[in-house]
């Protein structure tokens, strides 16, 4: 008498090996991706908010810094990555660039020149509302650590990490950085830019002239008025 053929419950393991590893890799790309755009996204919309291309990627550059430090934890911590870790690991981006873009906000608004000046006055202006609300986060986020529920005992745990790390790349790793490599004046700025491209649609040439005063396209023609000065006008 022989043994029964068993070839079909070794290909349902096989095949339960199979979509186990396929979920695993499903997972890790969404979570992969999600950090791209989330990161590309910032990348473009810091540089837009602040109208310096320095500043944004700076900034940007301490994002990914904070990004990394918290799958970091994670990994640390021993997380197995599956649906909960998948997602809460694209909300990263967007919990750690809200104190970075209101202190490259402060830089940009500052009216001094020399970068240790505008660092000073970005922390002055609003550094204490950030940390205000930092503190507010990571006080609201312990209390899920109590939680029943797997989801909001790990969720809690993400986001007293990210804002805790944010904040503190935020104030020292970014104000450092700015301070040491930020930019002064104009430099960086994508304000001259998109004056040419208004410009452009407004049919401007090199042959005109902004002018302030004037009625219309708020730009005139070189020689057309002579001598007359526009400040002494409020119409042309």
């Amino acid at each position: 008498m022989t043994a029964p053929p068993t070839p079909q419950l070794n290909d349902h393991v096989t095949m339960q090996g199979m979509d186990v590893e396929n979920n695993l890799h499903i997972l890790v790309l969404n979570a992969f991706t999600g950090i791209v755009i989330g990161i590309s996204l910032a990348l473009v919309i810091l540089i837009l908010t602040s109208t310096n291309v320095i500043v944004g990627l700076l900034a940007t550059f301490v994002i990914a810094l904070i990004t990394c430090t918290v799958l970091g934890i994670i990994s640390m911590i021993g997380w197995k990555l599956g649906p909960l870790e998948s997602l809460n690991l694209t909300l990263i981006v967007g919990l750690a660039v809200d104190y970075v873009v209101h202190l490259a906000e402060g830089y940009i608004q500052s009216p001094h020149n020399r970068r240790a000046d505008k660092v000073r006055y970005a922390l002055s202006h609003v550094g204490v509302s950030v940390l205000s609300g930092a503190c507010s986060t990571l006080g609201a986020s312990i209390f899920m650590f109590a939680a029943r529920i797997l989801f909001f005992v790990q969720f809690g745990i993400f986001i007293f990490a990210t804002i805790g790390f944010s904040i503190l790349y935020s104030l020292f790793i970014f104000c450092t950085v700015m301070a040491l490599i930020g930019p002064e004046g104009q430099t960086g700025s994508i304000l001259p830019l998109g004056r040419k491209i208004r410009g452009v649609f407004r049919g401007q040439t090199k042959e005109h002239i902004d002018c302030e005063f004037c009625d219309g396209k708020g730009y005139y023609e070189k020689g057309k008025f002579g001598d007359v000065s526009l400040k002494e006008t409020n119409h042309i």
